[in-house]
């Protein structure tokens, strides 16, 4: 199982366009919410996403739990669990939701842990001056600078 990592966008559509060229062996593309895109901008490339908080006038669900060939994931932004201040409103939806893999953003920093058989992802942001994403392979997470 393979996937792209992305979040934070923020409507910089041609950062997003050059990531998914470069990995297009993937088979699956979450993203993580503020992608600050009108969503016929992005549909075409099958992105899986949540709504943000700058994310506005989108009918997107702020959480997605996913069954990802067995794996379980759950993606959302992360300004409801108010990630800036913690995780621990997301480790505590992560072990009712019993997922494997928690994926989330809003903090813009790139965040990589295991906790209690959970891993928790935070690309960083695509959209800032980092340019940040990652990829996750069958359990092994690598960031990349875009």
């Amino acid at each position: 199982m393979r996937f792209l990592i992305t979040s934070d966008v923020h409507g910089r559509l041609d950062l997003l366009e050059e990531v998914i060229q470069k990995h297009k062996d993937v088979e699956y593309h979450l993203n993580a919410g503020d992608m600050v895109l009108s969503p016929s901008r992005y549909e075409r490339h099958h992105i899986i996403t949540v709504k943000g908080n700058n994310d506005y006038g989108v009918d997107l669900p702020y959480i997605r739990i996913l069954d990802l060939g067995g794996l379980q994931v759950m993606l959302t932004h992360g300004h409801l669990e108010y990630v800036k201040f913690g995780l621990d409103r997301l480790k505590l939806k992560a072990k009712i939701q019993n997922v494997h893999v928690v994926i989330f953003g809003h903090t813009h920093e790139r965040y990589l842990t295991t906790e209690e058989n959970i891993l928790f992802i935070n690309p960083g942001a695509l959209g800032d001056r980092m340019h940040s994403y990652a990829i996750y392979d069958n359990g092994q997470v690598t960031f990349y600078q875009g």
